[in-house]
């Protein structure tokens, strides 16, 4: 492996770390309007994706002494990153039910303004 492959690894690493580590603390903090089960299925994308990239760096560095056990491993890891495939996909279901819950809770608190807007006076 290069030394330029493997610091891009390691910065991926990073990346991938520090924007895990922000959710949890906005999410603590109220900043997120995330619910928990969507957080935890970012860290556990999260955690994959730090499976995925420390395996990458194993597999390079690794001398295969059988060529199908790397085919295997290679084969299980690309078989990571479909699983974080449909973890994005189940996310962005989780996100978009969310969205279709506030998008109602905003509706319902217009019509509850408008009921409640200024009296209309009666006639003679």
């Amino acid at each position: 492996m290069s030394y330029t492959a493997g610091v891009l690894l390691l910065i991926a690493a990073m990346a991938v770390l520090t924007g895990a580590v922000l959710q949890v603390l906005q999410y603590r903090r109220g900043a997120q309007l995330i619910t928990r089960g969507q957080l935890i299925l970012r860290l556990v994308t999260a955690v994959v994706l730090l499976a995925i990239i420390g395996l990458i760096f194993f597999g390079v560095l690794h001398a295969w002494a059988n060529p199908l056990d790397e085919l295997i491993f290679w084969s299980a890891l690309t078989l990571l990153a479909v699983l974080v495939i449909f973890l994005a996909m189940a996310d962005l279901r989780l996100l978009e039910k969310q969205r279709h819950i506030m998008q109602a809770e905003l509706y319902r608190a217009i019509q509850v303004a408008q009921d409640k807007g200024p009296a209309k006076s009666e006639g003679p």
